[in-house]
């Protein structure tokens, strides 16, 4: 190939970094308030209880998360997906270059991934459920590289978030912990 027809294919080449996933929430750390884990966690609650779902999320906020994080805490948690009207919790396990989740509702279990190593491109995860819906997640961490929101979109339409970490679902561990 001549140096000719390596500048006729820089365009292209660069047009397709840009190539973004529908919906892709973009980015791999943001700022995300406790306010925005309160949202997420409570907009499916009806008005009366959406306050005071919100204000147990700041509280938990607020207890933070243990210092230092026992081994295992900084690459795994809890997951939780709120969508069709229920919250879904789990877990999550990540590295580097690859992440899954597992989360059920009372009704219905989920489950997503990506890997770097197997094609995926980026951070957005193949989700698939028990009941046959399939889509995909796109998640953001926190600027603390622990926690973070998201977006979970299923082939039917179905839309949802996520809320994952210690941070804003440490309670969420301490009640299954106890439930065991």
């Amino acid at each position: 190939m001549t140096p000719r027809h390596l500048v006729a294919l820089l365009p292209l080449l660069i047009g397709a970094c840009g190539l973004v996933p529908p919906n892709h929430l973009g980015g791999i750390g943001a700022t995300v308030s406790p306010i925005d884990y309160g949202r997420r966690l409570c907009a499916h609650l009806d008005p009366e209880s959406y306050s005071s779902c919100v204000s147990q999320v700041l509280d938990e906020i607020d207890r933070g998360q243990p210092s230092p994080l026992p081994p295992g805490y900084s690459t795994s948690g809890p997951f939780a997906v709120i969508m069709d009207g229920e919250v879904y919790v789990g877990d999550y396990r990540s590295s580097p270059f690859a992440a899954d989740f597992r989360v059920s509702s009372s009704r219905n279990g989920c489950r997503g991934s990506y890997n770097a190593f197997t094609g995926s491109a980026d951070a957005v995860f193949d989700v698939y459920c028990t009941d046959g819906r399939s889509g995909w997640a796109d998640i953001i961490r926190a600027s603390d590289g622990r926690n973070g929101i998201g977006k979970i979109a299923l082939d039917d339409g179905t839309e949802g978030s996520i809320v994952f970490g210690h941070l804003p679902l440490g309670g969420l561990d301490e009640a299954r912990n106890d439930a065991l």
